[in-house]
């Protein structure tokens, strides 16, 4: 329709999703139009019922006739009356029929209306701007799908295993510092800052987790201080890891330098070294899952996943003298940042305490290898090599090492960490992300877990009751076919003669087999239910260890023509929720299901209004850095080239 504006675009430019919006826009517009045929042809079908049930109503119902012939009169024919009575009533049931149908239309579509996603918002047109606030916008939506799309799963699931990956507004960007004890991160921390804030030393020095800030004011909070913060809303989340973690944990807010390369409004968490442990619980039928409190009080694990999910970049430090990983940092690499591996970079530190090419080389293999261990890439991550310049640094002027090479190395992670507040719109976006495909892939999964579970209950018991009522079927047809005589059933039979003493005695015998008989059914009636709680419970076993399989069977439509990597590494993230969820219940037939149509909204979500908080987060990162946005000049210009005939194709660097 080219007399209305309509925009060709490129199917592989961005602005695709736009172009299927306004389809889908103008075909509700048509399928209002079409509202009235609609009710034309649900009212012809109606008086087509009407006439056929007029034919069927004249067609016998001289029963009726005879009764309406006794007080009709002599002057009417019975025939007539017959037809007229049965065409009313055909008609009466043609009008009854046709009110139906004109009232379940609207119910159903009251349904399917309630079904979708009613979003408060309009998903504008952000190629040429028009947002006046495009944070308050994205704060919006993010919110509006965490509470209708979300928490709606998340509360039918034992343990609301997504409760703490939703987002709390406002948050101040973040960069979380972690490494093995005496890897320098204090005092690259303390360079950073500009001022010797933290204590540095060979042996572990910090016990806890410290929220570094640049502030007006020198200042020092405590963990329930901070947890208050409203500036920090997500803080309040950190009470459920307790009063150990709280004892521990603060918050310094500091004046720094002109010249301190640490930015205003970014918070640096400094974490206390990972080393190994001796464990304070052990893996038995208490602790089955093994989150064992490694001599600290609070799960480490744990608090570092938090803080790894909320910082817009993690920064683990190794140092030379330790490349390898210890028992802890294993369990924070394969647990706390699984899925993260865009947020952390690896930095090989304090390069300058090594005399030489050998020494170096053997420390960078050592930590390449150990990290080959864990993650499971051929490509390892970029090794940032470095040392801290200025504090604790002690560089000689002649070294054998090139330390101007890693000096600008340094600077690269320094622009790396004031970068953080730029990547920090798209990183929530990612985040949210990533919560709806784990959410969509357990409801799936579990979905189909369930309808499994629900099925194989079902069809135990009824071989079960199958087992026991056989016995019992056959027993009635003995004894209603007269081949077998329940006792004292003999002496009310007509024409039988008196027993002798003989013949009392075996009646005596025949009672007491039928006490045999239903002792007998009574424990085989034990026994199929017996059997069927064992089978239902190895069957229970079997789901936790079969989850594999289940996750194979959902997605087997879609690995037919896709090897699904990057499914399969987020079943990884996945798979120990669902794990966790089928051990806290009896069994899985007992969770509420998951209908198709939450699913739908879920896709509609990461099609639609992901890609539109995409654009929300371009527009802010514009006017972070001080440029422009595209004018709406661009777009009046657009659309006069349009009523002209000529086709715009908006090109990557204009979005």
């Amino acid at each position: 329709e080219p007399a209305q504006g309509i925009v060709l675009l490129a199917p592989a430019t961005p602005m695709a999703p736009l172009v299927q919006h306004e389809v889908e826009r103008k075909g509700l517009r048509h399928g209002r139009r079409l509202r009235v045929p609609l009710l034309a042809l649900v009212s012809v079908v109606a008086v087509a019922v009407s006439l056929d049930l007029a034919a069927f109503s004249r067609s016998g119902k001289a029963a009726s006739a005879a009764a309406t012939t006794a007080w009709v009169g002599k002057n009417m024919q019975p025939e007539l009356v017959v037809e007229q009575s049965g065409g009313l009533r055909g008609m009466a049931l043609g009008v009854l029929f046709a009110l139906l149908m004109m009232g379940c239309v609207p119910a159903w579509r009251a349904i399917r209306k309630a079904r979708e996603l009613q979003r408060p918002y309009q998903l504008q047109d952000l190629l040429h701007g028009g947002i006046a606030d495009p944070e308050a916008d994205l704060t919006k939506i993010i919110t509006f799908i965490q509470d209708q799309v979300i928490v709606p799963i998340d509360e039918r699931l034992p343990g609301r295993p997504f409760e703490y990956d939703l987002h709390s507004f406002p948050f101040v960007p973040m960069v979380l510092v972690i490494g093995n004890h005496s890897s320098g991160k204090s005092t690259f921390i303390n360079s950073l800052l500009g001022v010797s804030t933290q204590e540095t030393g060979v042996a572990p020095t910090d016990d806890g987790f410290t929220v570094l800030e640049r502030w007006q004011a020198d200042s020092t909070e405590d963990g329930p201080t901070v947890f208050g913060c409203p500036g920090n809303r997500p803080f309040r989340e950190l009470q459920r890891f307790g009063q150990a973690f709280s004892g521990h944990f603060r918050r310094k807010r500091k004046v720094l330098p002109d010249d301190a390369d640490m930015p205003f409004g970014l918070q640096i968490v400094d974490t206390p070294g990972m080393i190994d442990l001796p464990l304070t619980g052990s893996i038995d039928s208490d602790n089955p899952t093994g989150n064992q409190v490694r001599g600290r009080g609070y799960n480490f694990v744990d608090v570092v996943r938090w803080w790894a999910k909320r910082a817009d970049l993690i920064l683990l430090l190794f140092d030379p003298d330790k490349p390898g990983t210890t028992g802890e940092t294993l369990e924070v690499l394969t647990k706390s940042l699984a899925g993260l591996d865009h947020k952390f970079l690896v930095v090989l530190n304090k390069v300058d305490q090594l005399d030489n090419s050998v020494d170096f080389a053997r420390a960078y293999g050592t930590l390449g290898w150990a990290l080959s261990k864990v993650i499971r890439r051929k490509d390892i991550p970029q090794i940032y090599t470095m040392y801290n310049a200025g504090f604790d640094a002690k560089v000689g002027t002649h070294h054998k090492l090139p330390l101007d090479d890693f000096a600008k190395r340094r600077l690269e992670v320094i622009a790396e960490v004031c970068r953080a507040k730029e990547r920090h719109l798209d990183n929530v976006v990612t985040a949210l992300e990533e919560t709806l495909r784990q959410v969509s892939m357990t409801a799936m999964v579990l979905g189909a877990i369930q309808a499994k579970a629900a099925r194989r209950l079902v069809l135990t018991w009824l071989v079960g009751a199958a087992l026991v009522a056989a016995p019992l079927g056959v027993l009635v047809w003995l004894v209603a076919t007269g081949r077998l005589a329940l006792p004292g059933s003999a002496s009310d039979v007509p024409g039988v003669a008196h027993r002798s003493s003989t013949e009392a005695h075996s009646e005596d015998l025949t009672f007491m087999g039928m006490l045999g008989v239903l002792s007998a059914y009574a424990g085989l009636l034990l026994a199929v239910t017996a059997g069927c709680r064992e089978f239902l419970q190895q069957s229970r076993r079997l789901q936790r260890t079969t989850l594999d399989d289940s996750f194979e069977e959902v997605y087997a439509d879609f690995f037919i023509h896709n090897d699904g990597d990057d499914h399969r590494a987020r079943w990884m993230n996945v798979k120990p929720k669902i794990s966790s969820i089928l051990s806290s219940i009896t069994c899985a037939s007992s969770l509420k299901p998951f209908p198709s149509w939450e699913i739908v909204r879920i896709d509609a979500c990461l099609t639609k209004d992901v890609w539109h908080l995409r654009q929300l987060a371009r527009l802010m990162r514009l006017d972070a850095n001080g440029e422009a946005r595209p004018s709406n000049d661009r777009a009046g210009a657009a659309r006069k080239g349009h009523d002209k005939g000529i086709v715009h194709v908006p090109t990557l660097g204009n979005l």
